[in-house]
């Protein structure tokens, strides 16, 4: 390999705006895992490809998808942890009116509005595959007698939606993935939650 091809330095940037990806980092980041011995679950997932800013989170138990459409660039796969999430929404909160620029530079991620700036390193590891669980479950609906579910993951729901606002939930099978459907103005939301085993 050359030394040029070497020195070959990764970068890409999507822009967007603060409010936006303040909503999208702190729906998703609610479905975090929250255990940090399992680091590729303790993060959030962003990627930029086509226009769609693409962010996602599952404890195993849930799993959401966040898309938000942006105007130039890209971004690669990124694995961000949790607590470095939680600081980037921190930074948004204080620039919901600006433009906000992501920007991945090897093995850190750069998020930056103003002259403020924060760089974290990104997390190595795999994020689970999740396309096809995802896809899985957009199939029609079926009929079930009953299912169990924790009732307290729902008001992550509920705050991700919006006061007063309603959410979906379609049934794909006995023992299988719940889909929740939640409609955002700017952000195209898909979600699952896995039924819970309960005992009469």
């Amino acid at each position: 390999m050359s030394t040029m091809e070497e020195n070959k330095v990764d970068l890409t940037s999507v822009e967007l705006e603060g409010g936006l990806l303040l909503e999208l980092l702190e729906g998703v980041s609610s479905h975090a895992g929250k255990d940090k011995s399992l680091p590729t679950l303790n993060a959030v997932h962003i990627a930029g490809a086509g226009g769609d800013l693409i962010a996602k989170a599952t404890d195993r138990y849930r799993l959401i998808e966040g898309a938000v459409r942006y105007s130039d660039g890209g971004l690669e796969p990124s694995l961000v942890s949790l607590d470095d999430v939680k600081r980037i929404i921190t930074l948004c909160k204080a620039h919901k009116n600006n433009l906000i620029s992501i920007t991945r530079l090897g093995n850190a991620i750069s998020v930056s509005s103003l002259g403020d700036v924060a760089t974290f390193d990104l997390l190595d590891g795999t994020y689970p595959p999740t396309e096809d669980l995802l896809a899985k479950s957009e199939g029609d609906p079926v009929a079930i007698e009953g299912v169990a579910f924790n009732p307290a993951l729902m008001a992550d729901y509920a705050k991700i939606a919006g006061k007063g606002a309603a959410i979906k939930v379609y049934f794909t099978g006995a023992g299988k993935p719940m889909r929740v459907r939640i409609t955002g103005d700017k952000i195209t939301w898909r979600a699952l939650l896995m039924p819970m085993r309960y005992v009469d």
